[in-house]
């Protein structure tokens, strides 16, 4: 077969994965760039959020939409809590302790999933599963198609909310000065538990939508956590929507280089690009630079 007519087809696959990286990127983005907290556990919420997502399905027999809605709402939930528990009472100290406190509870989250799930994988298995989708030359199966639409629902409903309510503008105002914003009568506690509850539950909905794609297992957060950060260097530190154009683009390279080139390579690209942007532009694609002349 003509590897060329199968390009609409790797570029199909890319977006889907894409969709994926898209919301567990822009989840970290808002708890980096309204709390400045460098969430190294953040793959593992992605992770919670995909066992959820098949105890709903197989144990439970939940279709598809209350699924969703369980795994956002147990991730928004732990979330909250671990925002009280590990991050709030290292507010007042150095970032470090905070990055420290993430690999620590990484390390705990995957032994305790571990322990709870055991080391078999696992995956969600929905109607939507067997429901095929032909968009002329490309196949998708209904469930891979339903990944891209809650992705673009979630996300131009969280750029809604980031520009025309209250919280959005105060979620905005800590982003660029945590103390002028408090001033100005933002409430900082309830702006930082909306914030991680929000990047909780996208990391969740992540897990639970990828959960019927690829199998679950304690370590599947490590994996997404670095595409995470990735997706946001090349995006640019802080830039939501950067974040949803590098998501998109990685997902993209990835699908192009495991289809053309090598499956082992798709990892490895978005490093390689990562050394390029901080050679070329530090700053990343919509992010700005900090120089100064």
């Amino acid at each position: 077969m003509d590897l060329l007519s199968l390009l609409p087809q790797f570029l199909a696959n890319g977006v889907v994965t894409g969709a994926s990286y898209v919301l567990v990127a822009v989840g970290l983005t808002l708890v980096i760039s309204t709390l400045h907290i460098f969430n190294f556990a953040h793959g593992e919420f992605y992770m919670l959020g995909g066992y959820a997502a098949a105890t709903a399905a197989t144990v439970w027999g939940l279709p598809v939409v209350p699924t969703l809605i369980v795994s956002v709402a147990c991730l928004v939930a732990f979330g909250m809590l671990v925002e009280r528990v590990v991050f709030q009472p290292l507010a007042k100290r150095d970032h470090s302790s905070t990055i420290i406190a993430s690999f620590g509870l990484s390390a705990l989250l995957q032994n305790g999933a571990l322990v709870v799930f055991g080391a078999e994988p696992v995956s969600t298995r929905t109607d939507l599963s067997n429901v095929s989708v032909h968009l002329g030359p490309v196949f998708l199966t209904g469930q891979r198609l339903l990944i891209v639409v809650v992705t673009a629902v979630v996300v131009l409903a969280l750029f809604l909310v980031l520009r025309y309510t209250w919280t959005g503008r105060a979620m905005r105002a800590m982003a660029q000065h945590p103390t002028v914003a408090q001033i100005s009568g933002v409430n900082v506690r309830s702006i930082a538990i909306v914030t991680f509850a929000v990047s909780a539950g996208m990391a969740g909905l992540a897990g639970a939508l990828m959960s019927s794609v690829f199998l679950v297992q304690p370590s599947s957060g490590a994996t997404l956590v670095m595409k995470a950060f990735t997706v946001i260097i090349l995006g640019g530190m802080g830039s939501v929507g950067g974040a949803v154009v590098a998501g998109v683009g990685l997902g993209i390279v990835e699908s192009l280089v495991s289809g053309y080139v090598d499956n082992g390579l798709r990892d490895m690209v978005g490093f390689f690009l990562v050394i390029v942007m901080l050679l070329l532009r530090p700053q990343g694609l919509f992010g700005h630079s900090t120089e100064r002349s």
